[in-house]
């Protein structure tokens, strides 16, 4: 029903979006997770083109934007996990009604372009990998992100925790992780495919197995500190536009 009313009201409000904004452009700020950056920086810059707005955006883990939020940092648009805007609504944060489904993004697993490619087809061959692997590169779960939290989940289940960390090559950002395995600083990189596929010099090997799959849904909310709200709602609506929907799909991001 989300969904549906999130495209409903896109269908209404992008009519009005180019009079009303022009007319009033404001600034609009936004925190929102990294693993949307690529599609969402993309969207941003036609909405600005098209609507005069201005759209200023920080990027950073869930558990880095969390703690923002909670010391008052002022935001207009916000985007996290769907289980973190859930609570946002639980403790009165959200605007009642504002939340939308921006998508979802799977974890994956990225090599660097032109070296051999691993066998990630089952939970055994992922294990197998991870302990041949002279170096693996993801985010630190101290950081509080999302994937962070999962890779370290992942591998205290597989049993080889202490043998991966002894050879992991740490950064607080997924883009970090990439970069890492496009330079090669590290042989293979786990973060969400959303974060990868925008980078060259890197071959995406595919994602994780079903047994030990996962796949993370984010959601935008205003804050209800957010005045005025119209702006946000006009970006809102734009992102929910069948052209904006793709740019997302594109990047990894999926409905």
């Amino acid at each position: 029903m989300r969904k549906s009313a999130f495209v409903a009201a896109a269908a209404i409000l992008v009519l009005g979006i180019a009079c009303y904004a022009r007319a009033q452009a404001a600034d609009i700020e936004v925190l929102a997770a990294a693993a949307v950056q690529e599609p969402f920086e993309a969207v941003v810059h036609a909405f600005e083109r098209d609507s005069g707005h201005k759209v200023r955006v920080t990027f950073g883990s869930v558990g880095a934007v969390q703690p923002k939020l909670k010391a008052g940092e002022k935001a207009d648009l916000v985007i996290l996990t769907t289980a973190a805007v859930a609570a946002a609504e639980k403790e009165g944060s959200a605007s009642p009604g504002s939340r939308a489904v921006v998508g979802r993004a799977e974890i994956g697993v990225a090599v660097r372009e032109g070296a051999a490619v691993p066998d990630i087809a089952t939970a055994d061959a992922v294990k197998k990998m991870l302990l041949a692997a002279k170096s693996v590169s993801f985010t630190n779960p101290t950081a509080g992100g999302t994937a962070a939290v999962f890779v370290s989940g992942l591998l205290d289940r597989l049993g080889i925790a202490d043998d991966v960390k002894k050879k992991a090559v740490m950064y607080n950002a997924g883009r970090e992780v990439v970069a890492a395995v496009a330079r090669g600083d590290a042989e293979v990189g786990i973060t969400f495919t959303s974060e990868f596929i925008p980078v060259k010099g890197i071959k995406i090997v595919g994602t994780l197995p079903k047994e030990i799959e996962f796949v993370n849904e984010y959601s935008a909310y205003i804050p209800t500190a957010s005045a005025p709200a119209e702006p946000a709602r006009a970006l809102l609506a734009y992102m929910a536009r069948p052209a904006s929907r793709e740019i997302f799909r594109a990047a990894g991001v999926t409905p």
